[in-house]
C-alpha cells in the first residue's frame, strides 16, 4: 500500500502484455496509447447511509455493492478488449473490495495507491450530510473551490492530486490497458482536469456531468503526446436488472 503521494514516485515496470495488444499497442513506440478504464466502486455503507466518508469511515460495500460489482466482474471476464494489464485501486476499502471482486478472472493482483482515494473532508468527515448542512450551512459537495471543512482537500488541490497521478498512470502505461478502480469525485474531477485543462476551472460544476453510477465504466484513451480523448462515460449497461432501482449515489 502507497501513501498520498508515493504513486508519483513508484516506477512503473508496465511491459506490453495482456490487454495491450486491443487497440493501443503498435511497432512504432510513437503511435503507442494508453486505455485509462476508470471504475467506479460499488455501491458503498456510506452512499446508502449518507455520510461523508474517509479511509477509516468508509464502511465498505453494501450487498448491492457487492452484486453490482460480481456483475462488471461477469461482464469484464468475456469481454477480452478490456483485458487489464494491471489493475489500480484507491486504498479505501470499497474501492479495495471492488478491485479484488472484478480482478478475481485476470491474472492481476490490486495495487492499492492513496492518490486514487475520494476528495478528503477534513473534520467534517463522518458526519450525516444532514449533520454537515446543519453545521456548515450548506450541503456536502457543493463547493468545489473550498474544502469541505477545516483539514479537507479544496477543489484544487483534490484536482491537482488526481491529475497529477492519472498523468503519470497514462505514461506509464503507454501501449497497455490499465483499470483504475476509484471514485466519483476522480472520475469527475478527470472530466473537468481535461476539458478545461491545467490552467481551467477545478469545479465539478463546470461541466455538465452527473455523477457515474457505481461501478460504471469511463474509459480514456491516451497518446503519447499526452493529449486525452474520452472513448466512454458513465458505462453501466451490466446493471440493468441488479441496480434499476438504485439512483446514481452521492460521491
Amino acid at each position: 500500500m502507497f501513501g498520498v503521494g508515493q504513486l508519483l514516485s513508484t516506477v512503473f515496470d508496465l511491459s506490453v502484455s495482456g490487454g495491450a495488444g486491443h487497440d493501443g499497442a503498435m511497432s512504432d513506440p510513437g503511435l503507442q496509447v494508453a486505455r485509462v478504464v476508470l471504475i467506479r466502486h460499488g455501491q458503498s455503507a456510506s452512499n446508502e447511509g449518507g455520510w461523508l466518508s474517509g479511509q477509516d469511515t468508509c464502511g465498505g460495500l453494501t450487498d448491492l455493492g457487492i452484486r453490482q460489482a460480481e456483475a462488471l466482474r461477469d461482464r469484464l471476464s468475456v469481454d477480452s478488449t478490456l483485458r487489464p494489464d494491471r489493475v489500480l485501486v484507491s486504498t479505501m476499502p470499497r474501492a479495495v473490495h471492488t478491485a479484488e471482486i472484478i480482478a478475481g478472472p485476470t491474472d492481476h493482483e490490486p495495487e492499492q495507491f492513496a492518490d486514487l482515494m475520494e476528495r478528503t473532508s477534513g473534520e467534517a468527515e463522518g458526519l450525516t450530510i444532514a449533520e454537515y448542512t446543519d453545521r456548515y450551512g450548506k450541503p456536502p459537495w457543493t463547493d468545489w473551490e473550498n474544502p469541505l471543512s477545516p483539514g479537507g482537500e479544496s477543489g484544487e488541490e483534490f484536482s491537482l492530486r488526481v491529475r497529477t497521478a492519472l498523468d503519470r498512470v497514462a505514461t506509464e502505461a503507454m501501449g497497455t490497458t490499465v483499470w483504475v478502480v476509484c471514485h466519483g469525485g476522480v472520475i469527475m474531477a478527470t472530466a473537468v482536469n481535461r476539458w478545461h485543462g491545467p490552467d481551467g476551472p477545478s469545479g465539478l460544476g463546470s461541466i455538465p456531468l452527473a455523477s457515474p453510477q457505481n461501478t460504471s465504466i469511463s474509459e480514456w484513451i491516451v497518446d503519447g503526446t499526452g493529449s486525452w480523448r474520452m472513448a466512454r462515460f458513465n458505462d453501466q449497461t451490466h446493471l440493468v436488472g441488479v441496480s434499476d432501482d438504485a439512483a446514481p449515489a452521492a460521491l
